[in-house]
């Protein structure tokens, strides 16, 4: 994977500057993301009426569904630890069995950055390590609801996004 910036990658300075505030508060903010052993865990850490940073601990072995983010965009950085993203696009008009095309496999290492930008645009995360992985994400609108894709049924659902903690805002 090719190594990205966050001005590669996103050009709205006020996004750009929330995100890297959020990479120099990464120690703080770790300390404050819920454990997990199994899954993952969302923390809120700023939000906004146009964005919204969210930290996240990837318990080892844990994975996301397939899913989108909505009408928001999203990107993240990895802080610590490796993930997989296996990258999906969307190809018909919200049917209830959506088609997906894979894309491409991408293993994240910390400090890789990685975006969607519209509802075409799917993924699953998963954590292959033996070690907790650790990441941020702006989403711009704050995330309200998204889809995911059923393994077994490859039905889409719509689900409405949770924190599992919020940090003192």
């Amino acid at each position: 994977m090719t190594k990205r910036s966050i001005s590669d990658v996103i050009d709205v300075p006020e996004f750009a500057a929330a995100l890297q505030r959020g990479i120099d508060a990464f120690d703080r903010y770790r300390s404050m993301m819920p454990p997990t052993r199994n899954g993952y865990t969302r923390t809120l850490l700023e939000k906004h009426s146009h964005y919204e940073l969210v930290g996240m601990l990837w318990a080892p072995g844990s994975k996301s569904p397939i899913h989108d983010h909505g009408p928001s965009r999203c990107w993240v950085v990895l802080m610590d630890g490796t993930l997989e993203v296996e990258n999906y696009e969307r190809d018909d008009d919200d049917d209830a069995i959506p088609h997906l095309k894979h894309v491409a496999t991408e293993l994240l290492g910390a400090g890789a950055i990685d975006y969607r930008l519209n509802r075409k645009e799917l993924h699953r995360v998963r954590n292959r390590d033996d070690a907790a992985a650790y990441s941020l994400q702006l989403y711009a609108a704050p995330l309200s609801d998204y889809t995911i894709v059923d393994d077994l049924t490859g039905r889409a659902r719509r689900m409405r996004a949770h924190y599992d903690a919020v940090v003192d805002l």
